[in-house]
């Protein structure tokens, strides 16, 4: 994938295609995501998705608790335009905007009152004092009981961990490949460079030790903070606001 600076929409059309391949257990990772929301399926509140991509999370969000209303954010046009189109039925109920990870700005354009926050394979592309800022600016965007869940890759406590998590990577995109598409042309698109724990490049992916982040999240006043799932480097987790 191109570095920031290099972003292009086709990274995200690529990423669109391929998505469902390379990520591991996506879609276990979203009904997880969905159990932690401290809601009721028939309750009303917001919600926010922190770098959304093409909607898919939202959707799993909306389709669970659909009196929600989900803000969703995106740095990428071509990404905010494939949301608007898988959540056609959601229409009146998301609100699409373009922003910019590094900058801080678009944090003081959210209200104070969400029921939950979500990112998920975005936050990593932050340095450490730039996840620990954000994780106390977010928790004070959150309502009372509120939680943030991120879902992310994360640092490598060893060059042993790495191979292991690179190793099960690789495993988990052959088996989604064959699965998806009945062939092995994407695991090999993924073996160009995709495994961050193969062929890391610390200038584009700076995911940080979970352990770290955990503190972090419990410093910026969060209680019930955990990780509550990992697989090959991708860890769910987070914490609520106390009510």
């Amino acid at each position: 994938m191109s570095k920031r600076s290099d972003w292009a929409e086709e990274d995200s059309r690529t990423f669109i295609d391929l998505g469902e391949i390379v990520v591991p257990s996506r879609a276990e990772q979203a009904r997880l995501i969905c159990d932690l929301i401290p809601a009721s399926a028939e309750e009303h509140f917001m919600g926010v998705d922190i770098a959304c991509g093409e909607g898919k999370l939202s959707r799993a969000i909306l389709e669970r608790y659909p009196n929600a209303q989900m803000t969703l954010l995106d740095g990428s046009e071509t990404m905010l335009t494939r949301a608007a189109e898988n959540l056609g039925e959601f229409a009146y109920q998301i609100d699409l905007r373009l922003f910019d990870l590094f900058s801080e700005e678009w944090l003081d354009e959210l209200p104070r009152r969400h029921r939950v926050i979500v990112s998920s394979l975005a936050i990593h592309h932050l340095d450490d004092d730039g996840k620990r800022r954000l994780y106390k600016r977010l928790a004070g965007h959150l309502a009372p009981g509120g939680v943030l869940i991120i879902a992310d890759l994360v640092h490598q406590a060893s060059d042993i961990v790495a191979n292991a998590w690179a190793n099960e990577w690789d495993r988990d995109v052959r088996e989604q490949s064959l699965a998806t598409t009945g062939t092995l042309e994407a695991f090999k698109q993924f073996q160009d460079g995709w495994n961050h724990y193969r062929t890391p490049d610390y200038e584009f992916d700076k995911p940080s030790r979970l352990t770290d982040q955990l503190d972090w999240l419990s410093e910026a006043g969060l209680t019930g903070v955990d990780c509550y799932w990992l697989r090959a480097g991708h860890a769910v987790f987070g914490g609520y606001r106390e009510l």
